[in-house]
């Protein structure tokens, strides 16, 4: 690799201006790094976190298709070849968690920490000794000031030695925090370079063996089951499309029927009389009473069943009982507000107040 650039040593007693030219150069590339270093820590901080969400994902995931055995489908028929095969992807994804829960803990210890600690420890030594130079550097200004302001006067000799030791003592403390400081400066040259690659050897061996240890766990075991997995994908699809294709087909014969199934009162001039019904079913306006002399219709959906009139409402599982049909009587009745009503009448006098609506089902 390349030689380095250097501050001189010998050069930091003088602190001549093109020493401290050369130093402002130093202290920049330090600035620059310092800032990167933030930038590139947040970056693998993101690979961090992601790889850390992968294992909290995959171990829902995990817990998410066992569940589905749990959930009480309601047309749950014929789901437990899915079920079975739901539980041993589940394992799979387990076993995948413990490969990226590794890997999450490789990428923290191998990449992460030692950016952190080169940010910690060198960029912040180097920002500390630069503040201790600065102080030294002004002290010794301060004490070469009052240093040329001393006076020619003999009478001042106590104050001329005590001014001397100051300025040697200041100077002193500026040429060691100097040489401690050009020393970190000429270290972090070779420092960053180390502290830029090893994190990315860390990233890049742990990859390789995360993804070394999944070959190895999708072995030709694991190849067979997802063969099988993907024939039985396949074949539901070919169902699947079999089925929709016959769908397509009944329903261009349902909506190629007679205009007379959508269109009420269609043949209410020559109705069709069938006397040989075993059953019959459809919609009907039921009148109730809401006072003495106000009443109310509501749409219900009615059919007969071993002689008994039957009622389901929207949403029911099943219909309920109306009314036993036999002895009953029906007959057409008039109404104010609604056209073809029909009345029945129990044996004992109860009166149901009915309007056909069209589309009825016969049997």
């Amino acid at each position: 690799m390349p030689a380095v650039d250097k501050l001189l040593l010998e050069e930091a007693l003088q602190d001549s201006p093109q020493t401290r030219s050369l130093l402002s150069v130093f202290e920049e590339d330090a600035g620059t790094l310092t800032d990167y270093t933030n930038q590139l820590l947040q970056a693998m901080q993101r690979v961090y976190g992601a790889q850390n969400e992968m294992c909290l994902a995959t171990q829902q995931l995990s817990k998410q298709l066992l569940a589905y055995e749990k959930q009480n489908f309601a047309l749950g028929k014929g789901d437990e070849e899915v079920i079975s095969t739901l539980h041993y992807f589940s394992k799979v994804v387990d076993e995948l968690n413990v490969l990226h829960t590794g890997l999450a803990k490789q990428l923290a210890d191998t990449m992460v920490l030692p950016i952190i600690q080169f940010r910690e420890k060198d960029l912040t030594e180097v920002s500390t000794l630069k503040d201790l130079f600065g102080l030294a550097s002004s002290e010794h200004d301060l004490s070469m000031a009052k240093y040329s302001r001393l006076p020619k006067k003999k009478d001042n000799e106590k104050l001329k030695t005590e001014v001397v030791k100051e300025v040697a003592a200041a100077r002193r403390k500026q040429h060691l925090s100097s040489l401690q400081y050009y020393c970190a400066l000429n270290a972090l040259q070779y420092r960053k370079r180390v502290a830029m690659m090893q994190p990315m050897l860390g990233f890049a061996h742990g990859q390789i063996n995360f993804f070394k240890k999944g070959a190895e766990m999708f072995s030709q075991s694991m190849d067979s089951f997802l063969s099988s997995v993907a024939a039985m994908v396949q074949s539901i699809q070919v169902e699947l499309e079999a089925e929709a294709e016959k769908m397509r087909a009944s329903q261009q014969e349902l909506l190629s029927l007679d205009e007379s199934v959508y269109t009420p009162d269609f043949d209410v001039a020559a109705p069709q009389i069938n006397r040989n019904l075993i059953q019959k079913a459809g919609y009907l306006n039921l009148r109730n009473k809401t006072g003495l002399v106000t009443t109310t219709w509501e749409r219900l959906y009615f059919f007969t069943q071993g002689g008994n009139l039957m009622c389901q409402p929207r949403g029911a599982v099943a219909g309920g009982l109306i009314q036993d049909l036999d002895n009953c009587s029906v007959m057409a009745v008039d109404c104010e507000d609604r056209r073809y009503c029909f009345q029945i009448t129990t044996p004992n006098g109860k009166s149901y107040d009915a309007r056909v609506l069209f589309g009825g089902k016969q049997v």
